[in-house]
Formats: C-alpha cells, sequence, structure tokens
C-alpha cells in the first residue's frame, strides 16, 4: 500500500508538471493570437491591455513594449485623455530596458514624443524623437523620417526654424528614399507652415497649391484637411477672410473621409467658429459652437486652446466683453504654458482690443506694450529668419536653385549691392561657423578625454581602495584580532566580569570591522548569500522593514563584479539608513534572459539625484557610479519626495 501511495504521488508530480507546461504553451499561443490582433486598428483599450498583461506575465518584453506603443498611440489619437498616457509610460518604464528589438523601441519612443507633443511638453517630447531615431532600423527607416518630422514640428512651435528647417529637410530626403509619397507630402505641408512662419507668403502659397494639387489625387490621403486648415490660418494672415472660410469648410468635407477625423474634427470647426465671429457671421459661429460643444471631450486638453480661442472670438462679437476677457486670459495661460510665440502675441493683441472697447486704458496699454514687444524681437531676429528661409529653400529639390535665390534676393532687397553685401555676411558668418565648430570640437575632445582620465583616476582608486582595505582586515583578523581572542580567554579565567564583556565586545567589534573591510563570506559563499547576510544584518539592527526578492546570480558574476556590486548595495543601503528616513525598503534581484536586474526602492524623502552628483563633495554616489561602469552596468536613479528607485541592469553571458 505504501510502494502505491509513492508511485501515486510521484505520477501525481509529473501529472501536475505536465499541466503546467501545457498550460503555459496554450498562453504562448494565445499571445501570438492577441498581438496579431492589437495590431489592428482598437474601437476600445481592453484587449491592448490584457495582451501587454500577458505578454509581461510570459516575459515577451518585445511585445509587452510594442503593444504599450500602441497603447500610447490610441490614446493620444482616440481619446481625449492624454494624462492616461503618462501613466502607460510610468508603468512601462521598468520593462522598457528589457526589450531588445529595435524597431519595437523605436516606435515606443516615437508614440512616447507624439504624446508629450500634445501635452505640450516639448523638450522631453523633442528628448524622445532623438531616442527614437537612434533606435530607428536603416534596414526598416520608416521611423528615421516620422522622427525627424515629429522634430521638425515641435522645432517650428518653438519657433526654432533653423533647427526646424534641418529636420523637415532630413525627413524629406528619407521619405524620397522610401518612396513613401504620402509622408512626403505631410512634411511638404510643413514646410509651408515654415514659411508662413517666416513672412514669405507668396512663397508658401505657392508650395501649398502643388502639394493640394497632388495630395488631391491621392486617393485615401487623409492629410488634406490639415493642408486646408493651414491654408485657412495664412488667408487670416494676409485678411484674406473670405477665403480663410472656404479653406474651413473644404477641411471639413476633406476630414469625413479621413483616419483623423476625431481628432481634428473640433480643431478645424472651432477654427471656422472664429472666422464666422470675426465676420459678422454671428449666428453661424453660435450654431456650430453649440454643436461641438456637444461633446465634453472636444473641450478639453489639447483641443482646450482652439475651444477658447474660439469662445472670446464669439464673446467679442457680442460685445461680452467680461467674457472675452476670461476665455482670453486662459487662452494666453495655456500659450505661455507651451512657448508658442506667435499665439501669445496675438493673444496680447486680442486683450488690447478688448480692455480699449471696455475703456480700461491702462490694461489696454499693457497688453498692446507685451503685443510689440513680442512683435519687436521677432523683428530683431529677422536676419536669422531670412537664414532659415535660404536654408530651407536651398536644400529643397528646385531645379532652378540658383536663379530663384537670385530672384528673392532682388525681391527682398531691390539692389545688386546689398546681395553681394548678403553673400559677404554670409561668408562671413560660415567662416566664424567653422572656427566655431573646430572651437567646440576641440574642446569637446578636451572635455572627453579629462573626463576619461578623471573615470580611470577614480577606478583606480576604488581598486587601490579594495586591496587596502583587504590587507587591513587581514591584519586585524590575523594580527588584533588574534591577540584579542588570546585576552578574551585569559579573561575568562578573570573573576572580574567587566573585564570578560570589555574583551568579548571588543573581539566582535573588531571582527564587525574586519567583516566590513572585506566580506570572507562573499569569497566562500558567493554574493547571493553575502548580500542576503548583509541585508538581514541591516534588518536586526535597524527599524527598517525589508522587502526581497532575491535569485542567486553567482554563477552570472565574475569575482570582481561581484565584490564591486556588493560595494553598490553597501553604499545605498547605508545612504537609505543615514539619509532617507525612509521605513520600509524594498530589493529585487532578478536574471532575465541575458540581464540581471537588481531595483532597491525606499519610501523616504527622496533627493536631487542631479545636484548631488553635480554639487556633493561626498565619493560615496560618485564611487556607486564608477563601480557600475568598471562591471558595465546601467544605472538609473529616480527620486521625489515619495520615495527613491534605484535601478541597475547588468549584462551577462548567455546561460
Amino acid at each position: 500500500m505504501r510502494i502505491i501511495a509513492i508511485v501515486f504521488l510521484l505520477n501525481l508530480g509529473v501529472f501536475c508538471k505536465a499541466q503546467t507546461v501545457l498550460e503555459q504553451k496554450k498562453d504562448a499561443e494565445r499571445l501570438v493570437v492577441m498581438d496579431s490582433l492589437s495590431d489592428l486598428p482598437q474601437e476600445s483599450d481592453s484587449l491592448l491591455r490584457e495582451t501587454i498583461a500577458m505578454a509581461i506575465k510570459l516575459d515577451s518584453f518585445d511585445i509587452a513594449v510594442k503593444q504599450s506603443a500602441n497603447l500610447i498611440n490610441f490614446i493620444n489619437y482616440q481619446t481625449n485623455q492624454r494624462e492616461e498616457g503618462r501613466k502607460v509610460i510610468a508603468e512601462t518604464k521598468k520593462i522598457v530596458p528589457l526589450a531588445h528589438d529595435k524597431n519595437t523601441l523605436s516606435k515606443y519612443y516615437f508614440e512616447v514624443a507624439d504624446l508629450y507633443y500634445y501635452l505640450g511638453d516639448f523638450d522631453v517630447s523633442i528628448k524622445n524623437y532623438d531616442s527614437s531615431y537612434i533606435y530607428a532600423n536603416p534596414e526598416n527607416p520608416r521611423f528615421m523620417g516620422l522622427s525627424k518630422f515629429g522634430l521638425g514640428i515641435v522645432y517650428v512651435d518653438k519657433g526654432d526654424f533653423g533647427n526646424a528647417s534641418l529636420a523637415l529637410q532630413e525627413a524629406i530626403k528619407l521619405f524620397r528614399e522610401q518612396k513613401d509619397t504620402i509622408k512626403w507630402i505631410d512634411v511638404k505641408n510643413s514646410m509651408t507652415i515654415l514659411y508662413g512662419k517666416n513672412g514669405f507668403y507668396e512663397e508658401e502659397e505657392k508650395e501649398r497649391q502643388e502639394i493640394i494639387a497632388l495630395a488631391s489625387k491621392l486617393k485615401g490621403y487623409s492629410g488634406l484637411s490639415i493642408i486646408y486648415y493651414n491654408a485657412a490660418a495664412s488667408a487670416n494672415k494676409l485678411n484674406k477672410q473670405e477665403e480663410r472660410i472656404n479653406y474651413f469648410k473644404k477641411a471639413i468635407t476633406s476630414n469625413e473621409s479621413s483616419e483623423y477625423k476625431t481628432f481634428l474634427e473640433p480643431i478645424i470647426k472651432f477654427g471656422l467658429v472664429a472666422a464666422y465671429a470675426e465676420n459678422d457671421s454671428l449666428k453661424k459661429a453660435k450654431k456650430l459652437l453649440n454643436e461641438v460643444e456637444q461633446n465634453n471631450n472636444y473641450t478639453i486638453g489639447y483641443n482646450e486652446s482652439f475651444y477658447l480661442d474660439a469662445r472670446k472670438r464669439v464673446a467679442f462679437a457680442e460685445q461680452n466683453y467680461a467674457e472675452a476677457i476670461d476665455y482670453g486670459m486662459a487662452y494666453l495661460t495655456l500659450k505661455k504654458a507651451s512657448k508658442e510665440y506667435e499665439e501669445i502675441q496675438n493673444a496680447e493683441k486680442f486683450l488690447s482690443k478688448v480692455y480699449k472697447k471696455t475703456g480700461n486704458d491702462k490694461m489696454a496699454l499693457e497688453h498692446f506694450e507685451n503685443y510689440v514687444k513680442i512683435k519687436d524681437s521677432i523683428g530683431d531676429i529677422q536676419k536669422a529668419r531670412m537664414l532659415s528661409y535660404y536654408q530651407t529653400l536651398y536644400e529643397t529639390e528646385k531645379r532652378d536653385l540658383k536663379i530663384k535665390a537670385q530672384q528673392n534676393d532682388i525681391a527682398l532687397l531691390n539692389t545688386e549691392n546689398k546681395v553681394k553685401n548678403q553673400w559677404l555676411l554670409f561668408g562671413g558668418l560660415g567662416l566664424l561657423s567653422l572656427f566655431g565648430f573646430i572651437s567646440g570640437q576641440r574642446s569637446r575632445n578636451f572635455a572627453r578625454k579629462k573626463q576619461k582620465m578623471q573615470e580611470a583616476f577614480i577606478q583606480k582608486t576604488l581598486m587601490a581602495q579594495e586591496e587596502e582595505r583587504i590587507r587591513v582586515a587581514l591584519e586585524l583578523h590575523d594580527g588584533v584580532g588574534q591577540q584579542l581572542m588570546l585576552l578574551t580567554r585569559r579573561a575568562g579565567n578573570s573573576s572580574d566580569e567587566s573585564l570578560q564583556y570589555l574583551a568579548k565586545d571588543t573581539l566582535e567589534n573588531v571582527r564587525a570591522i574586519s567583516r566590513g573591510l572585506h566580506p570572507a563570506i562573499l569569497e566562500k559563499f558567493g554574493f547571493t548569500v553575502a548580500i542576503q547576510d548583509y541585508i538581514n544584518t541591516i534588518d536586526e539592527n535597524s527599524d527598517l522593514f525589508f522587502t526581497t526578492e532575491i535569485e542567486n546570480i553567482d554563477a552570472f558574476l565574475e569575482k570582481q563584479s561581484a565584490l564591486h556590486l556588493y560595494r553598490i548595495f553597501q553604499e545605498l543601503l547605508n545612504n537609505i539608513l543615514k539619509h532617507a528616513q525612509a521605513t520600509s525598503v524594498m530589493i529585487d534581484i532578478v536574471k532575465k534572459e541575458n540581464l540581471i536586474l537588481c531595483v532597491i526602492e525606499d519610501n523616504g524623502k527622496g533627493f536631487d539625484y542631479q545636484q548631488k552628483i553635480k554639487y556633493s563633495k561626498s565619493i560615496g554616489i560618485q564611487s556607486v557610479i564608477e563601480r557600475c561602469k568598471i562591471i558595465h552596468a546601467v544605472l538609473k536613479v529616480n527620486s521625489s519626495n515619495a520615495g527613491t528607485i534605484v535601478e541597475i541592469v547588468i549584462n551577462v553571458r548567455p546561460t
């Protein structure tokens, strides 16, 4: 009977293991299907979220990151809850370093950049577009062009026309090489905006008519409504109000068949509301405004500034000046936050006009002065704009480049002498730029060399420090430790209990110092046991509450790497004890494919990491950085008043 029971239990174990393997196989097959379906257009985000969760469960991080990118895209363009996108980015932060497919990473950073652009955080957007370009695979270069296109748009909105021109030109070249006519037209449309921002309206209109003619012939092209919208904005600058209204109407008609219909509809219709209100069609403006306001999502988030602009113009047309001021101030605040200089200028001018109507000359003058100040500053950089224009013009694929440049010179300067002077100026600027480039390059080379020397010095110092620690630890153990042990034995024969206690306590202190200087347990049992023992020691002698998940990673660490990683943990945990004022610490050390991922998270008061490494005289945090470089680890520190998260990712040889 006993033998039968043992056989039954063995068979049960085999059955359970087989069942687990079968379930994992089913999950993997299910994930493949879910991944394929998630790549299709979605009506809701539920399938995307389920796919991400399943992919993380099965350690399929490339799929998890790819579908996170799709989810960010869905939130950005199909909903108006872009703050939710920030949460998705925060949730995927830990898995992004575990993804390996470059195209996946390029797509992810592109979608993140797009989201931050619509959130108005241009600097973060630029960083992520750059990351997207870096990860883009030249063999599949789609996101190389898209990231440069996105950069160009951000730089246009920031008023950085030089960088905008360069980025858009690169995008045009990339899309032309890829024979992507649709995206090529989209970028050319952005180039027309760049012309308009620089005041070259004739060139803008000519370029726009060319791309409208081409876009109209392309079946299924979704960007025609955007082209018409930009044309309406340009017509308004030239005070061609009838054209402005007609372009908005064409944009609405084109948008009906656009894949961006939901996204663009409120923007275009609010533009038409403003046009109606400013052209004695108040009844049409109010009717259309009421229609668009029925959808609450159309008045918040990215759409809010377009809504406020329409609202303020309707209020002004109704002579409801108090309401016009309220909407005007709210609009100005938004534009100042996003630093859109042209929109700020127009907002100041509008408020000046409204206050003038109310008889408040003081406020009218204040806003008018703000408007003039911005306008004058724009005039002061006219030469920079001209340079940007020539850079844009010369790098396009115009056949008669030299002739057109001369014609524009004549149109702008009106004399041959001024043209020559301008070229002399450009030549001087070119030489100055060349000198600046050479000087900058030399400075950068010197700085890099100096930095490498400093790093080498610090690393040699750390190695010498370790050697000295080992020497002192051995002397304490073999010399002072042996003498104290002998003293302890002799004190044990003494009747003086205080002497016995002092001898034992001193011996234990010396042993503790010796272990701290060089942990013998690290050499005998390896990193995993040593770090667990160190955590247990802190746990027993402090009020900190530890939560740990520590896998055995000894087989993947060389002796020196194990020592450096142990010292890194020592420094970080000691900092938590001394400075963080934390009550709990979570430590994860896990092996994922060819990576070791170490995470130390506390709930302390946090600190300014950049300030710490820049101004602190302590070698502690610098030693952590340098030890990470020695073992080829990536260090990430995210600290706030809610606590600190330190991530260390180490590449190791395959198992």
